[in-house]
Parts: C-alpha cells; sequence; structure tokens
C-alpha cells in the first residue's frame, strides 16, 4: 500500500502522490451544485501538495461521434479552468458492440428521468476503461470516485483499499444486492450530510461513513460585507461583462443604477432547477412581486434553458465569471427547488457567502432541524407574503442567516478527506 503524506507538502526532489478524481462530465457540464464539491477537493489536494488528475466520465450518451465530442469539449472547458494537473475524458463502450443493448437501456432510462443509485451503477458498467487500464493504472496512488457512475474507472486505477467513494445522492431506500457489494468493500466513503451518513453505515457497519459538508465561509465574506455593492448594476459589472450583457438583452428587465437586488436565485442547468424557479417565476414572481418592485436575479446555467416571458424586475444573466459580486449585492437567496435528492450545493454555496436563505423543504434537505426555515410549496400568496415580510425586516434576515450557519456546521468535506485519507495511508 502506498504511504500517502497528510499534513506537508513534498520535500525538494521527492514526487507528489498522485491522486485520481472521477467525477460525471454531465455535472460539470451544466455547472450543477456537485461542480462545487469537485473544486472544494481539488482545492483540498492541491494544498496538501498531491499531485491531481481528474478523470471525466461519460460526457454524451450519443452514438454520434460528433456529439460526443462537442459534449466532451464543453465539459474539458469547464474543468481546464479549475487547474488540474491532468484530464482524461472516458466515454461509453460504442466501439464494442456488445456493450450496445445495455447503453440503450441506460439511454432510455435517462430519458425517462428514471433515475436511480442502480442507474448510476449501470452507467459505470458501460464505460469503455481499457485505455485507462492500461495506461494510467501505475500512474495513480489514490482514486476519489464521486457518485456510483465511476466505480468501474476507480477499479482500473486502483483496489479499493485505495479508493474514497464520494457519495452525492443517496436515496432513502434499501441498496441493491449490487450496490450492498460495493458497501461491504474495503474502500473508503464520505456522505455530504449527516442523514445520508447514518444510512449508509447501516448498510454496511463494517465500514462506517463519514460526513464532509461542503460548505465554508468565503474567504472575501469579511472584506464583502465592508465594500458591499449596493445596486444591481454595481453588481453586474463586477461579476464580468457577460452578466451585464446578458441583464439588457430583451428576455429581461432594463437596468436601473438605483436598484438593489433583492432576490438572487443560482442555478446549473439540472433539470429540478428548471422546474423549480420556472413554477416560482409564474405562480410567485409575476403575479405577487414583480408588480410591488421587487426584481429578481436568476445566475448561472439554467437560465440558458429557461423560457420565461419578460417581467418588470425580472433579470436572467446565466453563467457569470465570478458569482461573489451578486451574492453579497442579495439582500435574499431563493432556493425554490420542488425534487430533488442529497444536500442542496446550491443552499450551502449561500450559507458560506453568509446570505439570509428562503427555501422549500427540499432546498433545505440534509441540513437537519430547518423545519421552521422552510416555506413548502406551492409558489403562492403565502410565499410572496414570506419574502415581502423577510425583505422588510432586518432581524429576521438575521436571524435566518444566524441559524443556518449554526444548521451547516460540522466536518467539512475537506476535514473528511483529510481522516480518510489518513486510515488509507497508515
Amino acid at each position: 500500500m502506498t504511504e500517502i503524506g497528510l499534513s506537508e507538502s513534498p520535500a525538494p526532489g521527492k514526487p507528489r502522490a498522485r491522486v485520481a478524481i472521477i467525477f460525471p462530465a454531465q455535472h460539470l457540464r451544466d455547472a450543477a451544485g456537485a461542480a462545487e464539491v469537485l473544486r472544494q477537493q481539488h482545492e483540498w489536494l492541491a494544498e496538501q501538495g498531491y499531485a491531481s488528475h481528474l478523470v471525466l466520465t461519460a460526457p454524451s450518451l450519443s452514438p454520434l461521434r460528433s456529439w460526443r465530442s462537442e459534449q466532451a469539449e464543453q465539459a474539458l472547458s469547464q474543468a481546464r479552468a479549475l487547474g488540474f494537473d491532468k484530464i482524461t475524458v472516458v466515454g461509453l463502450g460504442w466501439r464494442r458492440p456488445r456493450r450496445w443493448s445495455a447503453i440503450l437501456r441506460l439511454a432510455i432510462a435517462v430519458l425517462r428521468q428514471d433515475w436511480s443509485l442502480d442507474t448510476d451503477l449501470a452507467t459505470s458498467d458501460v464505460l469503455d476503461t481499457q485505455a485507462i487500464r492500461l495506461g494510467l493504472r501505475n500512474e495513480t496512488d489514490f482514486v476519489i470516485c464521486n457518485y456510483l457512475s465511476g466505480i468501474s474507472v476507480a477499479n482500473d486505477l486502483a483496489p479499493p483499499e485505495r479508493q474514497l467513494l464520494i457519495l452525492h445522492d443517496w436515496i432513502d431506500t434499501a441498496p441493491s444486492p449490487a450496490i450492498a457489494q460495493i458497501l461491504r468493500e474495503d474502500r473508503g466513503r464520505i456522505a455530504l450530510n449527516a442523514e445520508e451518513a447514518e444510512r449508509i453505515t447501516l448498510a454496511a457497519p463494517e465500514h462506517p461513513c463519514l460526513v464532509g459538508i461542503p460548505v465554508r465561509l468565503s474567504r472575501d465574506v469579511a472584506a464583502a460585507l465592508q465594500l458591499r455593492p449596493l445596486h444591481l448594476a454595481d453588481a453586474l459589472a463586477a461579476s464580468g461583462p457577460e452578466a451585464r450583457a446578458a441583464a439588457q438583452t430583451p428576455a429581461t428587465a432594463s437596468l436601473e443604477g438605483s436598484q438593489a437586488v433583492d432576490l438572487l436565485f443560482v442555478g446549473g442547468a439540472h433539470g429540478p432547477n428548471r422546474e423549480g424557479i420556472t413554477a416560482f417565476v409564474r405562480d410567485c414572481f409575476g403575479p405577487f412581486l414583480s408588480a410591488r418592485g421587487i426584481n429578481l436575479v436568476i445566475a448561472g446555467a439554467v437560465g440558458q434553458h429557461l423560457d420565461l416571458a419578460p417581467l418588470p424586475g425580472l433579470h436572467i444573466v446565466g453563467r457569470v465569471r465570478d458569482l461573489r459580486p451578486l451574492y453579497d449585492a442579495a439582500r435574499l437567496v431563493i432556493v425554490p427547488l420542488l425534487t430533488g435528492t442529497g444536500i442542496s450545493i446550491k443552499t450551502l454555496e449561500a450559507i458560506g457567502m453568509d446570505k439570509p436563505v428562503l427555501a422549500t423543504p427540499v432546498g433545505l434537505r440534509g441540513l437537519g432541524d430547518a423545519a421552521d426555515l422552510a416555506h413548502p410549496p406551492p409558489f403562492d400568496q403565502s410565499w410572496a407574503n414570506q419574502i415581502l415580510e423577510l425583505l422588510e425586516s432586518p432581524e429576521h434576515l438575521e436571524r435566518n442567516r444566524a441559524k443556518l450557519k449554526r444548521l451547516a456546521r460540522g466536518q467539512s468535506l475537506g476535514e473528511a478527506l483529510a481522516k480518510a485519507f489518513a486510515s488509507v495511508s497508515r
């Protein structure tokens, strides 16, 4: 077993330990919340002095090579900005006819939105891992595998005892025999909240699951509180030129320099984000808030996939270079999700930015006793009234912000990674 140093960078002349992180390409391409978990993993490895290798899996289910290449390039463009030492893409096994029927079954399940942990495992079974097996096994000391969809790649790079599973979105159902077998194997595992860690540990008590909460206060929060952009135009200008340009398109309201940022929603192109924010704008913001002079900024890749009529105060800015100015300027972050699994990374991001949040119960999942902070759907007059009550009361906003920070306390993802690596290197 390879010994991995944990607390200090390698001495001069000593080769760095090599860690491969396996991650679904689609989540990076869509700028999903899981991409923030990946970023924190990479930053922790860099701080500890490890060489990092990103392995992106299954960028596309399409049988068309040109489409697969385009989807892979979109994921690579996002990955390059993270600063990995090496990036590899592992596609599906279309070159192997014996896998075609399994790939087609997987594609049908995805089109039907019939996602489950076993769907993730089915993705793993149809990856074309031969090149990984032949070329990279001897270049990897340790593997961090995000989601079960990459377990076949992990097994080709390292034995189970040198693997760490990051288990996102663990559904509250009994694991299938195939998944139960994976959990019984001697590999580390981390869940992103305590509730899921407990369920995973119950399925395999001999291998307790660590908890690693992917939240941390922004290093710039203190400075931002002193130099906060007070107006929407200022925040958009600080977020990058693409934000300002998008906010001035016909699909959004016109900018006024004196406008504050009342409401902010940030999301990737994931289906639940599109569904939730569309329902909120249609049923709550349009009928009850827009005419009251409240504005809403929608940022992130979700903006490119919305079909919303222009409304006074609605600003759809899409991807921006830097989200922090928008968070700094926002009075209230909303997370109006109707469906979803696992912990809501966008909620944790807002907490890390020291912002108050109004969310559905789905948007606060994994945060423990947050029932008094959650406001369930439908997005009707009561949702609008709750928003107005918060915006009109600095005391209510502060109580919300302080309680969310307390709920998010616990072992951070970096601390969990340190414990997991320590147990492997013994």
